[in-house]
Formats: structure tokens, sequence, C-alpha cells
């Protein structure tokens, strides 16, 4: 079996594939723009004919941590993170469907970019007059349709975006994670503001309490709020992010016109 090795990066952040070519090249493929040569962390991914054939998508699989590792497993797959080993190995039937080693990638990097003091978040990312707008919300609140409504603005991601400190505040960078991804032209802005997305009859922004964003961007951590030892850090390093940026439910409709109503409150 032909092995391969490839290496991406997302906000300075690298992960190697290693594992079956037919595994690895894929990503190669969709993520070409994304290919790095530095060294990172190390996901190893494994073809093991004595698990069962997969019965459900490993989405399903929800973390443990078991003595500071990450472990996923459901029939047809048995995933293993050591952070503080920089590795990750994941064992998986030859049936598996590339989200599921997709999935697998992603868990790793939301604990790499966790430990190096970043966030992986999920919120479709938007940049409006050079700014990043984090637009969040449960499964089904309209992340992907308000991304799809912000024509000819850039979309960093319309699932998944990288929160990172910078000098000056917080920082949005694009991952390679959802359906909708970004150029290579534009890879990052600074936060200018989260916004709990409400689908309602007519836009507004309203603050939302501090008390409950902290449980709301805490859940939308992914992987991390399963964590009870990180759970403290968590909510301390959302806190952090409250104090520079602020926060509102985004009641919006079906329209592009809640951009007015963003600039009009928010300049």
């Amino acid at each position: 079996m032909t092995e391969f090795n490839w290496t991406f990066a997302v906000g300075g952040l690298s992960l190697s594939l290693a594992g079956p070519a037919a595994w690895v090249e894929p990503f190669a493929r969709a993520w070409a723009s994304w290919a790095d040569e530095s060294l990172g962390w190390v996901v190893r991914l494994v073809q093991d004919e004595t698990l069962p054939a997969p019965q459900k998508p490993f989405f399903g699989a929800r973390p443990r941590f078991v003595d500071g590792r990450c472990l996923l497993e459901v029939p047809g797959f048995a995933g293993e993170i050591a952070p503080e080993d920089e590795t990750a190995r994941l064992r998986a039937h030859p049936a598996a469907e590339p989200g599921d080693l997709a999935y697998f990638v992603r868990t790793a990097f939301a604990l790499q970019a966790f430990d190096a003091d970043t966030l992986l978040f999920h919120a479709a990312g938007v940049v409006h007059r050079d700014a990043a707008y984090a637009l969040f919300g449960h499964s089904g609140s309209g992340k992907t349709t308000a991304s799809r409504l912000s024509s000819g603005k850039p979309v960093l991601s319309d699932d998944l975006v990288l929160l990172r400190p910078s000098v000056s505040g917080w920082e949005v960078w694009a991952t390679p994670f959802g359906r909708q991804r970004a150029s290579q032209q534009v890879r990052s802005a600074p936060l200018r503001a989260l916004l709990r997305l409400v689908q309602a009859p007519e836009e507004r922004l309203e603050p939302m309490p501090r008390a409950a964003a902290l449980g709301e961007l805490a859940a939308n951590s992914p992987v991390i709020n399963a964590d009870p030892v990180r759970s403290a850090a968590l909510l301390a390093r959302w806190d952090g992010v409250l104090r520079s940026v602020p926060v509102y439910f985004l009641h919006f409709r079906k329209s592009n016109a809640f951009w007015e109503v963003i600039d009009a409150q928010l300049g």
C-alpha cells in the first residue's frame, strides 16, 4: 500500500497527514491552497480490516478524554489524539468515507488550536469593510444562509473559523473546513463582533448578556467543550475575547438587509 505524506497550515498551525495515498491525496487536492512545509502535529491514518465495517458516520462519535488523551471510538473507527505528544492516530475500516477522515482531522486541529492559545469556533466568518464578523448559533440557526446572503463579501468559512489573538485584539482566520471556503486573496481579518443568529421577521441587533454569551460560545467550541479538564480554561479564554469584542443577537430575515443594521449600529 502506497504511503503518502502531506502538510497543511491554518493560521500559523500546521498538521501533517500520513497514511495510504488513497486517503491522504484527496486532502492534498481539496485543500491544495492550504499546503505548507512547516513541521506540525502528525495525524496518522491507518487502514485496519480487522475493524467492523462502519455502521454510521464517524462524526456521531463524541470525544472522550482519558488521562489527557482524546478518544473517539465507534464501530469501524478507533481514534486517539495525544496533545502532549502532538500526535493523532486513527485506525479505520477501509470502507471509511472521506468525511469520516476529515472529522478526525478537524478534531485533532481543534485540540492543537486550543493548546496554541487560539480557538476553533463553530461559526461563519464574513468580512465586511475590512473587518470580520463571526456569525454563530446552533445547527440550523442560519450560518450558511447568512453567508450566502452576504453576496460580494469575502466568506472565510460558513462553518468553522479560527480565532487567533493579535496585538490589537482578535483575528478571524479562514479554515478549509466547511462547504464554503475562503479564496486565497482573503484569509483573515480583525474580529469586529460576535453575532448570535436568530431568524426573525425583522432585522435588529440586541446586546447579548455576558453570561448567556459565555455559555453559547463555549457550546460552539467543538471538542474542547467535551473535555472537563479544559472547561475552565475554555471559559476564561472566551471571557478574554469578550473583553475586547462585543456580542449581539442578530435578528435577521432571508435578506442581506441585516448588513445595513450592522452598519447603522456598529459603524
